[in-house]
C-alpha cells in the first residue's frame, strides 16, 4: 500500500515527464547549417570557416551599437562564402536565441559589404510563435546594413502571438549585423 507522499511524488514525476515530453514535441529542425548556407548565399561556390574575434572590446562595441545585452558566452559560428575563383562573396553567421522558453537556431547571410541577404530559421522548439518562419516576416531583413537598420518594432515589425520570438531573433540578427560591421572594419 502506498502512502500519500509516494502517490504525490509519482504524480509530480509523471507531470514533469509529461511536461518535458510536451515541450520537445514542438521541436522542429527545418534546415541544417549546410542547407542554410546555400540558401543564404547561393552565389557562393564554397564556404570556409570564419574565425571571429570576440574579445571584450568587440562584445562591448556590439552591445553599444545594438543597445541590447550581449548574452554571456556569445559565440556565433561564421563562414566566408567564396565564388569559384576564390573571391569573397559574403558571410553566413549562425546563432541561437531564447524564444519564450526554448532555443531558436537561426542563420543570417551577408554580402561582402555587410548587407543582409536574408534570415533563415534552422530549428524552432517553442509551442507558439513559429510564424517567424513566414517568408514575408523574414524578408524584412533583406537589404538592411548595420544594426541601426535592424530594430524591432521600427524596421522589423512584430507578429501577434510571436512577439518574443520576433523580438529575440531581431535582436540576434542585429547583433550579427553589428559583428559583421566590426569584423569588416578590422580588416579594412
Amino acid at each position: 500500500m502506498h502512502n500519500r507522499r509516494q502517490t504525490l511524488g509519482r504524480g509530480v514525476a509523471i507531470g514533469l515527464a509529461a511536461g518535458l515530453w510536451n515541450t520537445s514535441v514542438f521541436a522542429t529542425v527545418y534546415l541544417d547549417i549546410e542547407q542554410g548556407r546555400k540558401l543564404l548565399l547561393p552565389q557562393a561556390a564554397s564556404f570556409q570557416p570564419w574565425p571571429i574575434a570576440l574579445d571584450a572590446q568587440t562584445v562591448a562595441a556590439i552591445a553599444q551599437a545594438t543597445q541590447t545585452r550581449v548574452p554571456a558566452g556569445y559565440a556565433p559560428a561564421g563562414w566566408v562564402g567564396l565564388d569559384a575563383q576564390g573571391a569573397r562573396v559574403g558571410f553566413v553567421l549562425a546563432d541561437h536565441v531564447i524564444g519564450r522558453y526554448e532555443w531558436i537556431d537561426y542563420a543570417a547571410g551577408f554580402t561582402a559589404d555587410g548587407t543582409l541577404t536574408q534570415v533563415e530559421v534552422l530549428a524552432y522548439r517553442e509551442s507558439h510563435g513559429a510564424e517567424i518562419r513566414n517568408p514575408a516576416w523574414r524578408r524584412q531583413f533583406s537589404g538592411r546594413k548595420g544594426p541601426a537598420q535592424v530594430q524591432f518594432n521600427e524596421e522589423i515589425r512584430n507578429i501577434s502571438g510571436a512577439t518574443l520570438s520576433c523580438q529575440h531573433v531581431t535582436e540576434g540578427v542585429q547583433r550579427l549585423s553589428a559583428l559583421v560591421q566590426q569584423q569588416l572594419h578590422r580588416t579594412s
